[in-house]
């Protein structure tokens, strides 16, 4: 793609490419453009660039919007001469949140092209995305996020759940294949369920949350999927067979670059703190937002 030319490029190479591909991207989906109905469809700052500043300031590691704003008055102004205030940047960059979420979905296709692809193995995980520590008074976005309990952290908090699908590859961070969310009172196992349909003739490594023998059972009959967990101790076992113990090691290790994937996504573009958010639509720009990026990344700097 044009946007490849511009992997080893400085800034303003990198700025040129992001906004090439948000252009493309909405070329390729007509329904991002027919949401506007009112008099001001056609705004001299563009949704494209609105879309392209919100991305490149988290590329540039500006994790909130107004570092992200600031960055760009400061260094990028002559780029985006009818960039409005800030009050506004933050109520429109909110009105399409769900742009994000289309461009996750061409990424995550994008990916599977890859010719390393270990297309037989896909790996599951969850992330906690963390609204609030403080689950018995949040208030924040109730028709997305519940109160849940992160066992890796030991925490109870408020938010949502980001589970991810990834092909693996040899010795990389696998590639995402589908994305979704969840509120974080949502068992893990429960919400494999509403995609595992989509497998098929495949081994799907995860961790125990996901061991159940019944829906083991049924992959394997409908859609021929092996599903790998852990070994769950059995009601009273203090102590796992020498076998099951390997077993369980090595799906652990099958899984790990799946946490891997988290891990930097946590770091790089901070997908699990939501600290900040204060809305349903602003719920939706961070999950969908700083995914899209890190599939950016990974897309076109890895």
């Amino acid at each position: 793609m044009f946007v490849e030319c511009y992997r080893t490029g400085g800034p303003e190479l990198q700025l040129s490419a992001l906004y090439d591909y948000v252009c493309r991207h909405y070329a390729k989906h007509p329904a991002l453009h027919f949401q506007r109905q009112s008099n001001n469809n056609c705004p001299d700052f563009t949704d494209q660039e609105l879309m392209t500043i919100y991305l490149f300031g988290l590329f540039k590691q500006r994790l909130t919007l107004q570092q992200t704003y600031d960055y760009i008055v400061d260094h990028w102004l002559d780029w985006f001469p009818q960039l409005p205030s800030y009050q506004a940047v933050n109520y429109r960059i909110n009105e399409i949140s769900w742009h994000f979420e289309s461009l996750v979905d061409a990424l995550c296709e994008q990916l599977q092209t890859r010719p390393d692809l270990l297309s037989d193995v896909i790996l599951t995980d969850s992330l906690p995305i963390i609204l609030s520590r403080q689950p018995d008074s949040a208030k924040v976005a109730p028709k997305l996020a519940h109160k849940g309990y992160c066992a890796t952290k030991k925490l109870y908090y408020h938010g949502l759940k980001c589970h991810l699908l990834a092909t693996d590859r040899l010795a990389r961070l696998p590639l995402p294949r589908q994305i979704w969310f969840t509120p974080a009172s949502e068992h893990d196992l429960t919400a494999l369920r509403q995609t595992a349909p989509a497998l098929a003739g495949v081994a799907l490594v995860g961790e125990k949350a996901y061991a159940s023998q019944p829906f083991s059972e049924q992959l394997l009959v409908d859609q021929q999927v092996y599903l790998h967990t852990p070994i769950k101790k059995k009601k009273g076992q203090t102590r796992l067979e020498a076998a099951d113990r390997l077993y369980s090691s090595y799906v652990s290790r099958m899984r790990q670059p799946v946490e891997s994937l988290f891990k930097w996504l946590v770091v790089r573009v901070g997908l699990q703190d939501g600290s900040r958010i204060r809305s349903e639509k602003g719920v939706i720009l961070h999950c969908f937002g700083r995914l899209a990026v890190g599939l950016y990344i990974i897309a076109f700097y890895s």
